[in-house]
């Protein structure tokens, strides 16, 4: 049997921290490790993890604060298992639904596996619309893995076309070979060249290609909170929490060797911007060019999203330009900012998606965290995932089963 390491980076996040532990050593499989990256807290984060007594934990101190890619960098160098998952301090993984996992790797033995992920907001007063809740999808649940190789989507991720871009390789909520991380590796035990650790993979996966298997079927959960790192790299009000963790995340990136090689100014288009031309430029890719004049268009958008900061997103693309031969492109795209507006066949798809789903809250005995969000979640799947894998279930009667159980949850809008 491979062993499979669970890496949680984390940071002052105490309060979020012991629900996503509760669920990675519910696994009841002695060949996981659970390896926690504590990026120099300074809150009860280390007596936190004290309090659990197992020994697949391993718990791994910073004296000093790094990067969120050094972290995780640190948390993979650190780890010892043949197969890696990366999920953060407020997320979950799905322990009844891991001896599915296990059985595809050993079997199978890919490069990776990516799957679906359920979201749940943390009910935190004053944060969020909808809080609280699981929404389960038909056409995410129940369905056989599929083969794919990522490098097949390579021209999608060249035009941009990133909502396309599906699926993909991914090791945060996802799982990746120690030996295909290695294989891929940029320099002897650096994993990460740029400053979004799971976006770099991404990219660099598609650019490389490999083997591996995709499950429309849910092993975590994805969790925000208003101190999550996704969420602070959104629109926030100035002198706000998620702005004042943008901000420090930002000089961490800065003082980190290996930061991306254009400013991103905190927003989203320009990570993503700034991750394909880093892998491009370090991964010795710049013989496959994308299609700037998209690329261009699409990093544009984060004048919208923070307008505030447009001064530094123009400077940094002109300067990019200026650097790679690309101002015609960047003076077209500029000349058009088209912003992309969601078709019909998007809404008519996300309506059908929506019809044929069922919202639950996941309140258990008068607690609402991740954890019980993953027990609700287990709850309702069950264990049919294995049969459908072997061939000896129909999707749709799983689905119908699984729908059954939730009777036994609380239905919510």
């Amino acid at each position: 049997m491979v062993k499979v390491s669970i890496l949680i980076p984390t940071r002052e996040r105490a309060f979020y921290l012991p629900a996503c532990l509760r669920t990675a050593l519910a696994i009841p499989d002695p060949d996981i490790e659970v390896v926690i990256a504590d990026n120099a807290s300074t809150d009860n984060t280390a007596e936190v993890v004290a309090t659990f007594d197992d020994p697949r934990i391993v718990y791994l101190p910073s004296d000093a604060r790094v990067s969120m890619r050094e972290n995780f960098n640190r948390a993979l160098a650190a780890s010892r298992g043949d197969y890696a998952i990366v999920i953060g301090d407020d997320d979950a993984i799905l322990p009844g639904q891991f001896a599915h996992l296990r059985h595809l790797l050993d079997t199978h033995q890919p490069d990776g596996i990516s799957w679906f992920k359920f979201t749940y907001g943390w009910p935190i007063e004053g944060y969020g619309k909808k809080t609280g809740g699981i929404r389960f999808y038909r056409e995410d649940c129940f369905v056989p893995p599929v083969a794919y190789d990522p490098k097949d989507d390579l021209a999608k991720l060249l035009s941009c076309d990133l909502n396309a871009l599906y699926p993909t390789p991914n090791i945060y909520h996802g799982c990746v070979s120690r030996a295909y991380l290695e294989r891929l590796a940029p320099a002897p035990g650096l994993y990460f060249d740029s400053t979004i650790p799971d976006v770099n993979l991404q990219y660099r996966a598609t650019l490389s290609g490999g083997r591996f298997l995709h499950l429309h079927h849910p092993m975590s959960i994805n969790g925000h909170s208003p101190h999550s790192n996704g969420g602070s790299q959104a629109a926030a009000p100035s002198g706000s929490e998620r702005a004042k963790i943008a901000a420090k995340f930002e000089s961490e990136n800065r003082a980190d060797p290996w930061d991306d090689i254009l400013d991103h100014a905190q927003t989203i288009q320009m990570v993503f911007f700034a991750t394909l031309e880093t892998v491009r430029e370090r991964g010795g890719f710049t013989d496959i060019r994308p299609d700037y004049d998209k690329w261009y268009s699409f990093a544009l958008g984060a004048l919208r999203q923070k307008p505030e900061h447009a001064e530094r997103i123009r400077k940094a693309l002109e300067e990019h330009a200026q650097r790679t031969g690309t101002t015609a492109e960047l003076a077209r795209a500029t000349a058009v900012e088209a912003t992309r507006k969601r078709s019909w066949s998007d809404r008519l798809k996300r309506w059908r998606s929506q019809a044929a789903s069922f919202r639950l809250s996941a309140a258990l005995d008068g607690v609402n965290d991740v954890d019980t969000a993953a027990q609700v979640c287990d709850g309702v799947l069950g264990a049919d995932y294995a049969a459908v894998i072997a061939g000896q279930m129909p999707p749709a009667r799983a689905w119908a089963q699984a729908r059954t159980r939730a009777k036994g949850f609380t239905r919510t809008l």
